[in-house]
């Protein structure tokens, strides 16, 4: 690697490095999607206007996403205290608190389960957070088929269930 020369056009001494041999690229910051922008590329495309919207808002979420999302339904439901600790859900993503996934061993977790089908993978993790919370949870099992209430739901009952906290009732 060698620096470039310090007269080297429009880098001053910024300390900028290339390949011996290469040559330095300016990368220049993401651009955010202004209304102009939209007009003059795809106006009449509402799935790209919608694109380019979430683009331009880090914290806008595609609403697709978002609701098949919600609507995975859970394998299994703990709860203490009738409140939601942890949950396993059908695709396999797992959410509990941040002190309760601390106390599993997840590397132990992977290795025992990697051979596994995803079903039975499941069920070994639903186990293996029963077995951390105690003796006080309520396990609600409802496996891979069947009724069963679903991520959003979950959500929103933990969310309304914050709000009482919060609000002191």
């Amino acid at each position: 690697m060698s620096s470039l020369p310090a007269a080297a056009p429009g880098f001053g001494s910024s300390g900028i490095h290339a390949l011996n041999g290469g040559m330095v690229t300016r990368v220049s910051g993401a651009t955010k999607a202004t209304p102009e922008m939209m007009a003059r590329v795809g106006g009449g495309d509402s799935a790209f206007q919608q694109q380019m919207r979430i683009a331009g808002d880090p914290n806008a979420v595609d609403p697709a996403v978002a609701a098949r999302s919600r609507a995975v339904q859970a394998h299994t439901v703990f709860r203490q205290g009738g409140q939601v600790v942890a949950a396993v859900w059908r695709d396999g993503q797992t959410q509990m608190s941040n002190g309760l996934a601390a106390r599993l061993d997840w590397s132990a977790l992977e290795r025992q389960t990697a051979a596994l089908p995803e079903a039975q993978r499941r069920d070994v993790i639903a186990a293996a957070i029963t077995k951390q919370i105690g003796g006080s949870v309520q396990v609600q099992r409802y496996g891979d088929s069947g009724a069963a209430p679903t991520r959003g739901a979950v959500i929103d009952e933990q969310a309304a269930a914050n709000r009482a906290v919060r609000d002191g009732r």
